[in-house]
C-alpha cells in the first residue's frame, strides 16, 4: 500500500460517518419492439439509445401527465391494474399524443401484466424495464411509462437509504419545445426548423407511510427537489406520486422544498371513499413542481368509482387510490 494513501484510507476506515441519504442508481428505458421472429407473442423489449438520431422521437409543446397508486394490498392486481391501464386508454388519455403515466404500488405480477398490454408496448417506453431495480425483497415499487414518440433520457432511481420501507423515487428526463416551436406538428416545415428546447425532469414517488414515517417524509420530499433543480434540468421539473401527507407537520412539506402544489382545491380528495374507511378521506396523492419555465394546469382527480368488471357489490375497486391528471407545458422566454 502506497504510504501515501495510507493516512487518508486510516481515516475513512476510523470515520463513523452515516450512510448518505439517497443512493443513485441509473435504470434503463424499455421501448418494445413487434417481429414474428422474436419470442412466442412477438414483442420483445430494446434499450433505448439516447443518441440515436432515427428513433422518431420529438419535443412536445405539452405533455399530459397522470399519477396513480394502484395498491398492492388488495387482491387480483393484474386485472386491477389492467382495468386502470384500459381506462386511461379509452377516457383519461383518449386522444393524447404526448403523456407520461407514474404508477406506484405495482407488484410483480401487476407490472407483467402492464407489460403485456398491448396499448403500453405499442405506445410507451417503460423504466425501469423490470422489478430488479425494485430490490430483490421488495413486493412492490414504481413505473414511469413515457410516450414512446418522445426523447427521454437519463433514467435514474434514487433509493431512500433510511427508509424502512424501501421507498425510492424514479427521474426521467424528457424534452419539451418552447411556445411558438411546433413541437408537435408533423409537417416538413417545422421538421427542417432548428426546434427550441428544454428539459423537463419527471420524477414519480412514493414517499414513506403511516405516522412512523413522519420525519423521513420531509427528507425524502427535499431529495427529489434538490434533484428536480440539478444543473441540466433547463426547463424546470416536477414530481407525481403518493406524498402520505397525512399527519400535520406534513402539510408544508412541499413548501419547505420550495414547491409548487399543482393543486389549490382541498377537496380534491384521492383516498378513503374506495372503499370508506375508518380514516377521513385525504390528498394522499400529489403532483409537485418547481422552475418559473413550466406552467403546470390544476390537477384533476381521475378513476372515481373505477371498478374491476361491473357493478354492484361483488364488483372490486380498481384501487383505494384515485389518480391525478395535468397537462405540462413551458412558458414563453420572451
Amino acid at each position: 500500500m502506497s504510504t501515501m494513501l495510507q493516512p487518508r484510507f486510516l481515516r475513512r476506515m476510523l470515520t463513523n460517518s452515516p450512510p448518505p441519504p439517497s443512493r443513485v442508481l441509473p435504470v434503463g428505458i424499455s421501448k418494445y419492439v413487434h417481429s414474428p421472429q422474436l419470442d412466442k407473442d412477438g414483442w420483445s423489449a430494446v434499450t433505448t439509445n439516447p443518441n440515436d438520431s432515427s428513433d422518431n422521437t420529438h419535443a412536445p409543446a405539452a405533455l399530459r401527465l397522470v399519477t396513480w397508486n394502484v395498491d398492492f394490498m388488495a387482491p387480483n392486481a393484474g386485472a386491477r391494474v389492467s382495468c386502470i391501464l384500459d381506462h386511461l386508454q379509452k377516457v383519461v388519455l383518449a386522444g393524447s399524443d404526448s403523456s407520461c403515466i407514474l404508477l406506484q404500488e405495482l407488484k410483480r405480477d401487476s407490472f407483467d401484466e402492464m407489460l403485456r398490454s398491448k396499448w403500453v408496448r405499442e405506445h410507451y417506453a417503460v423504466t425501469p424495464p423490470s422489478t430488479e431495480s425494485w430490490g430483490g425483497e421488495r413486493r412492490y415499487g414504481i413505473a414511469t411509462l413515457v410516450s414512446r414518440n418522445i426523447r427521454a433520457t437519463n433514467a435514474q432511481m434514487a433509493q431512500f437509504t433510511h427508509s424502512t420501507m424501501g421507498r425510492t423515487a424514479l427521474f426521467v428526463d424528457v424534452e419539451m419545445s418552447l411556445p411558438g416551436d411546433s413541437g408537435d406538428s408533423k409537417d416538413s416545415d417545422s421538421e427542417s426548423k432548428e426546434l427550441e428546447t428544454r428539459v423537463v425532469r419527471i420524477a414519480n414517488t412514493h414517499l414513506e407511510s403511516l405516522s412512523e414515517g413522519e420525519q423521513e417524509r420531509p427528507l425524502q420530499l427535499q431529495i427529489i427537489a434538490d434533484a428536480l433543480r440539478e444543473e441540466g434540468v433547463t426547463g424546470g421539473g416536477l414530481v407525481g406520486g403518493d406524498m402520505n401527507m397525512i399527519m400535520p407537520a406534513d402539510q408544508d412539506i412541499h413548501v419547505r422544498a420550495a414547491l409548487q402544489d399543482a393543486c389549490d382545491d382541498p377537496s380534491a380528495v384521492t383516498w378513503g371513499f374506495q372503499p370508506r374507511k375508518r380514516y377521513p378521506a385525504r390528498r394522499l396523492d400529489r403532483v409537485f413542481y418547481v422552475g418559473d419555465q413550466l406552467e403546470v394546469a390544476p390537477v384533476e382527480v381521475i378513476g372515481k368509482g373505477l371498478k374491476v368488471e361491473g357493478r354492484g357489490p361483488r364488483a372490486q375497486w380498481a384501487s383505494d387510490h384515485c389518480g391525478l391528471m395535468t397537462t405540462i407545458r413551458l412558458r414563453s422566454e420572451s
